[in-house]
């Protein structure tokens, strides 16, 4: 198991079991040059098509596209790699080169939704994509997100064999595969018993995660640095925190304990660039490359204290 330490954990060679070249090449390229991820998340589709809707604008591909080309051509510069859709943003991104030739790219492959069989949630992969159609636009890394009840699923059940299927299917392709695990409250749960038993979920689902054979994981933040370092104790798999679209002050305090308790970086979306969604397109560029860009640099700078 890894040891926790209050430095942030450096990645470069520290993948799961047996990574291939590929895999170890790509973990380079996503990292920063410290072995830290600072990743830029802009793969949402239905969070973002329902905070435009609910600002009364248009929430089409066009629409889509434009937000996610201004984040990755501002402050997504500054990333060590940024997190995008495969089907509305990706492709005119790349083909308009927005996307620095040093920022790595992760591609998104698992669908929004999700299904809810005997009162649990079942995520799906993206029909006919998989991670040779991760790369073929051009990914550095494929990504999946499963929602996640560790305490009432077990290894021979339906997550489990999604997540092996992807990696299965990413190792075919020589592809680095990121898991993301989200948690969640069940029907006859309370808010309440829920919260209580969180960052337990969480680390129990990293080790589940890693039990079927995920070798780089995004996590919720655990609550705090005792569930941090619970984390980090009990798997040798790194892992970086995520931001659940948080308000940019509370992100920052919650990185500092998730480093200082044994991760390896973040992947934040929302936190960084929600206000800018319900702006024009001249107001959002200088809201992206002015204060989105001094978030970005706080987040790094934090990062820098730590190692």
């Amino acid at each position: 198991m890894t040891a926790v330490t209050s430095q942030t954990a450096q990645i470069h060679g520290a993948i799961g079991a047996d990574p291939t070249t590929a895999e170890n090449r790509a973990l380079a390229q996503i990292a920063d040059p410290g072995g830290r991820l600072s990743v830029i998340a802009v793969d949402h589709g239905d969070p973002l098509v329902e905070m435009l809707q609910a600002l009364g604008l248009s929430a089409d591909a066009d629409a889509q596209r434009a937000i996610k080309y201004d984040i990755v051509d501002t402050v997504g510069r500054d990333a060590s790699a940024v997190l995008l859709d495969p089907d509305v943003s990706v492709v005119e991104i790349v083909k308009r080169g927005a996307l620095a030739r040093d920022v790595g790219l992760l591609v998104r492959i698992e669908a929004d939704g999700f299904a809810t069989i005997d009162g649990l949630r079942r995520s799906q992969l993206i029909d006919g994509l998989g991670a040779a159609g991760a790369r073929e636009r051009g990914a550095t890394a494929a990504k999946v997100m499963v929602f996640i009840r560790p305490d009432r699923e077990d290894l021979d059940g339906y997550t489990a064999g999604l997540v092996r299927s992807a990696l299965e299917d990413c190792r075919r392709e020589h592809m680095l595969c990121v898991i993301e695990a989200m948690t969640y409250r069940l029907e006859d749960e309370s808010p309440a018993a829920f919260a209580a038993r969180r960052g337990d979920l969480i680390r129990d689902s990293a080790v589940f995660l890693e039990a079927c054979g995920a070798k780089l994981l995004k996590l919720e933040y655990p609550g705090s640095l005792a569930g941090c370092e619970a984390v980090t104790s009990a798997i040798a798999t790194p892992w970086a925190v995520l931001s659940a679209g948080v308000d940019h002050e509370a992100f920052c305090e919650q990185l500092s304990t998730s480093v200082q308790g044994g991760a390896a970086g973040f992947i934040a979306g929302r936190s960084l660039w929600k206000e800018s969604v319900g702006m024009a397109p001249d107001e959002r560029r200088a809201f992206l490359d002015g204060t989105v860009r001094r978030r970005f640099e706080e987040l790094l700078s934090l990062l820098d204290r730590m190692s």
